[in-house]
């Protein structure tokens, strides 16, 4: 026996093994290569090699590290076994993953998508069994010629690849680093995730196998128990929302844990429609907008978090069919939470947010992180007292405040602490409450403050004429999560309270009621009383403020708790909370369940709920498109589109994004540059910098009408933004409209938007004009402001 069959027949190391995990993913670099060159022939994108291909290369590492390390074990068990079984059993795994791997990418190069969950009828439906063969017939050959070509060339450096079994190792580290980045179809392994995503489908267990396609959906019937609460007037009532951020009913009334630090808003209580058994369906301040304003489901991660548009009827959008002007004031950064996405489809009227306060303002601190959340709610209220306008039609307003929110760094704390410590002083509050208020003074004196600021608005809003016909309706967002829970309920027991002049007397109701219950019975009481028109069909969650726990034991409360999902749900008089049951009590106290408990029927409603609840945001099926009331607005980049956008934009921070269309523009991309543009603000309606880059970018191409329609939208949106105006400057300029600046400088005078750039381009315009004919001049001060003419006059030759 020769030499060379005594080595044949030795059991191969995990040295040969590197050389093959080697071999595979030089194979998968090719492929990658192959991929975007395809899409850069095919004109999708600008060039084969850049940060796309960088991010798939890492993500083919990843996936070759996913893939040795099993099969690292497997090789030396079967050579154990036999010599050479586990070399040629691991080389047909790594040959036959390549080869899907090219069946997936052609794929994905051909028809621009890429295969996940339900991957069979996908395939099946583009593709032909004759084009199937031929591009197995082609895959198989040159898969096999790349790995034994990489191979062979890894066996002229053996000694080298001895000392690269760390290699795996390594491999394995960046494979975990890839589970954080954010994958798009063009730079992911295809194989891996086809893998992911149809074992994702096949595991989960809680699907909805209904036979109704919109679940949810109901006719709408305009009943509402707040009839004989309310007296409503001929003229539609206004409607003002006051919702402030983590104020729950443990801070209301005498039988609150933590009673005395919202002094107003408890007297507010004796004088209003007050629900003392009332939750929100959401534990977390943010998800609880949808909930409150469309009776809207959660899906896996809250409503607003869904990566596509959800066709919907909100109250928002339904009163603005009906005449009504709506608004959203919050003074943090409503693009954080995708409010801004949420409203702009909506069509809400006027969204006010950090970016339109402006120099009179002063926000909160800053955190320790540097970060402010933005105005408090003193200065939120007092924006809108400032710029409010006649109110010629009757108008929904929403006010989400956030001073009572971590960190709680209020205007003038250190005065506010002072107060929390003289009410634990004077009142008589119990040692364990005043235990945890003395180590958590800084959340106290915020509510302090929020109710003053609370007090203060209504109090000032009383005084105009508009509030003889208002409905302010009162809630807190969720419960402080800072302090000790009682129960699996403290998180969502939050006030509600309807306070209006409309109201005939005070009363409190012991109705069990959500957040979800406020737009059905809403409607309910305008319907019934004028002629509006809605929608037939609606897909609320909620049943109306009318039924509760001592009407009826049918009322079913979902409750999100947080972004790992519903983990808690109410079906009266029993709430599911982590697995356990438990009953409720007519005051909603939690008790234990009673032996005889219906559990399992409990366990199925709760599952049901929540596969409907996943399925409907899913798959788009809360209400079909053609019972929107508003047609969809955004821009849908088509398939290839979308490739190039991942080409050049790979994550969540749409501030980079902004950064490569502004780069793309700047080089003379128009095009290019719009597309990543009108994508940016598809996802971020309120990202006031791309806005302006593409009235900019209209401008250049000589599109000067567009690019000032873009641009006087951008200042009625943000309204002290100074880009916006020196980009409107710029046009009026290059268009020769320079007398229109003279308009805009007293918008800009109005707003207090100080600038030194503004100043100059305004002296360009004032230049610009003085050139002009006496005849041309005459027509301007005919036409135009005196205090700008003026200016025009007294400027020195």
């Amino acid at each position: 026996m020769s030499a060379t069959q005594n080595i044949n027949k030795e059991a191969k190391s995990l040295r040969d093994f590197t050389r093959m995990t080697l071999a595979f993913f030089l194979s998968l670099v090719v492929i990658a290569i192959y991929q975007q060159s395809r899409l850069y022939l095919s004109g999708v994108l600008d060039q084969v090699v850049g940060k796309s291909l960088f991010l798939l290369l890492v993500h083919h590492i990843g996936f070759s590290a996913l893939v040795s390390l099993p099969l690292a074990f497997i090789f030396k068990a079967l050579e154990r076994k036999r010599p050479s079984l586990g070399l040629n059993a691991i080389r047909m795994i790594f040959l036959g993953l390549l080869v899907i791997e090219v069946i997936l990418v052609e794929y994905y190069v051909s028809h621009f998508e890429i295969l996940g969950e339900g991957f069979l009828m996908m395939y099946k439906a583009r593709t032909t069994l004759a084009e199937f063969t031929i591009t197995l017939l082609i895959a198989v050959p040159i898969c096999t010629a790349l790995y034994y070509l990489f191979n062979r060339i890894s066996s002229s450096t053996y000694r080298l690849i001895g000392r690269m079994y760390p290699f795996t190792v390594i491999l394995f580290s960046l494979f975990l680093a890839t589970l954080y980045s954010d994958k798009k179809p063009i730079n992911e392994n295809k194989t891996q995730h086809l893998v992911v995503n149809a074992t994702a489908y096949a595991l989960d267990l809680n699907k909805y196998e209904g036979d109704e396609p919109y679940p949810l959906m109901r006719p709408f019937k305009a009943n509402s128990d707040l009839e004989k609460h309310i007296a409503l007037k001929e003229v539609p009532p206004n409607i003002i929302f006051l919702i402030l951020d983590g104020v729950g009913t443990d801070f209301i009334g005498a039988e609150g844990a933590y009673s005395g630090f919202m002094p107003f808003l408890d007297s507010l209580k004796t004088k209003s429609i007050y629900w003392s058994n009332h939750l929100s369906n959401t534990g977390e301040g943010h998800a609880s907008l949808a909930t409150i304003m469309g009776s809207l489901p959660f899906g896996e991660t809250g409503f607003n978090e869904a990566s596509h548009r959800i066709n919907r009827n909100s109250l928002f959008g339904m009163l603005k069919k009906n005449g009504y002007t709506t608004a959203f004031n919050y003074g943090g950064n409503s693009a954080l939470n995708q409010w801004d996405k949420f409203l702009f489809e909506d069509r809400v009227s006027r969204l006010l947010d950090f970016k339109g306060f402006g120099a009179s303002y002063s926000m909160q601190k800053e955190d320790a992180a540097g970060i402010s959340l933005g105005y408090p709610d003193k200065e939120l209220y007092r924006k809108w007292i400032a710029d409010r306008e006649e109110f010629t039609r009757p108008f929904v307003e929403v006010f989400f405040t956030l001073s009572s929110k971590n960190p709680f760094e209020i205007p003038d704390k250190d005065l506010y602490i002072k107060k929390v410590e003289q009410i634990v002083d004077k009142r008589p509050i119990r040692r364990t409450s005043a235990k945890i208020i003395r180590k958590n003074k800084e959340v106290f004196a915020s509510l302090l403050y929020t109710d003053e600021a609370l007090a203060e608005y209504i109090n000032q809003f009383k005084k105009l004429e508009a509030y003889s016909n208002t409905i302010f309706i009162i809630t807190g967002s969720h419960n402080l999560t800072e302090l000790p829970p009682r129960d699996p309920l403290s998180r969502y027991r939050v006030p509600l309270l309807i306070h209006s002049p409309l109201v005939k007397a005070p009363v409190e109701r012991g109705d069990l009621v959500s957040h979800a219950d406020i737009v059905p019975s809403i409607l309910g009481l305008l319907a019934r009383s004028y002629d509006l028109n809605l929608p037939d069909q609606t897909s609320f969650i909620g049943q109306g403020l009318g039924t509760g726990l001592s009407e009826t034991l049918n009322k079913s409360i979902p409750l999100y708790r947080h972004a790992f999902g519903i983990k808690d749900y109410i079906s009266s008089p029993y709430l599911i909370s982590d697995g356990n049951i438990y009953g409720l009590t007519d005051d909603l106290r939690v008790v234990e369940a009673e032996e005889d408990a219906p559990r399992n029927h409990l366990f199925q409603e709760f599952k049901q709920f929540k596969a409907i609840n996943k399925y409907v945001l899913r798959e788009d099926k809360l209400i079909p498109p053609q019972s929107t009331l508003f047609a969809q607005l955004s821009y849908e980049p088509s398939k290839q589109e979308m490739i190039w956008i991942n080409s050049v934009f790979n994550g969540a921070d749409f501030d980079n994004a902004y950064k490569t269309a502004r780069s793309l523009a700047i080089n003379g991309h128009y095009e290019r540059a719009l597309l990543l543009s009108s994508y940016i603000l598809n996802r971020v309606p309120g990202h006031a910098d791309t806005e302006i880059l593409m009235g900019r970018i209209t401008a250049w191409q000589g599109d000067y009408g567009k690019a000032i329609e873009i641009l006087e939208g951008c200042i009625v949106k943000y309204p002290v933004y100074a880009d916006a105006y020196s980009a409107l400057l710029d046009v009026y300029y290059w268009s020769g409209q320079n007398e229109r600046s003279l308009l805009l400088e007293r918008q800009i005078e109005r707003n207090k938007v100080e600038n030194e750039n503004l100043r100059s381009k305004m002296t360009r315009a004032l230049d610009a004009l003085l050139k002009t004919s006496e005849e041309e001049k005459r027509k301007i001060t005919g036409n135009q402001n005196s205090f700008s003419i003026n200016k025009l006059k007294s400027r020195p030759e």
